[in-house]
């Protein structure tokens, strides 16, 4: 019998708690430990369609990135979307584990994911966060301009749509952070990137990247971090043959471009 606990471990072993940062919320967020385990359902978020999703099918488990349960919560009632996700939890009996910025730090995690889905080689540590462990950086499959640059983050990542500044450089070394991570960007600088792929970019921050010489290319929160899903997806399946795995159908980016 496989257990709740039994994938968590698994889970933690691969992204350790000890890796995430100070004010985060990880592990095993809602559920009974010795729930038996035959089906688990990875996504992004844990949204109510992807609850109602795992309900359907018969999941026992849900694991996401981001934290169900961030700031806190005073109370659980159907007023609000946090409130009706734990009940729906509850009620069907689905355990929730989110493997937030430790899976962001670890190694074959967040950030790996994100350089492996452009291809980067020579992939090194970016070196930032509270224990250094946040951040990529890569080298491309060949010499880039900005903008070509940021059609090629686009496709690679199945983006809506990508915003960037133009560094006035060509691109071959590439800083990623998967999400908002634009305060890390003085350690792509340092490491040498010609551009940096990141996620929720502010203004003031694509002004600051391109006087630096900086291509910055935010290409969303959602499509920078999704590509860990199939990465927990492959990770649980195969330490575990007998369970059926599979990414969230139904979970997608909720920022839509016209």
């Amino acid at each position: 019998m496989i257990t709740v606990q039994d994938i968590v471990t698994l889970l933690e072993g691969l992204a350790p708690p000890a890796l995430a940062e100070s004010w985060d919320n990880v592990g095993l967020l809602c559920g009974d430990r010795a729930r038996e385990v035959t089906d688990v359902l990875c996504s992004l978020d844990i949204t109510e369609q992807v609850v109602a999703e795992a309900a359907e099918r018969g999941a026992q488990m849900i694991v996401a990135h981001h934290p169900v349960i961030f700031t806190s919560v005073s109370r659980i009632t159907e007023d609000d979307a946090t409130g009706r996700i734990l009940r729906a939890a509850v009620r069907h009996d689905i355990a929730l584990v989110c493997m937030h910025t430790n899976a962001d730090c670890a190694q074959g995690g967040v950030n790996d994911a994100l350089a492996a889905a452009l291809f980067l080689t020579n992939v090194g540590n970016l070196e930032a966060g509270e224990n250094g462990m946040l951040g990529r950086v890569g080298d491309l499959p060949k010499e880039m301009a900005p903008r070509e640059f940021a059609l090629y983050v686009k496709e690679c990542l199945r983006a809506g749509g990508v915003r960037f500044c133009d560094g006035g450089r060509p691109i071959r070394r590439v800083a990623v952070g998967g999400g908002a991570c634009g305060k890390m960007m003085d350690f792509a600088i340092a490491k040498g990137a010609d551009a940096f792929v990141i996620g929720d970019c502010s203004y003031d921050l694509m002004q600051r990247a391109q006087t630096l010489g900086l291509t910055l290319a935010d290409a969303g929160h959602f499509p920078t971090e999704n590509p860990v899903t199939a990465v927990f997806a492959e990770q649980i399946g195969g330490a575990f043959p007998a369970l059926r795995v599979s990414v969230s159908e139904r979970h997608a980016d909720c920022i839509q471009f016209v």
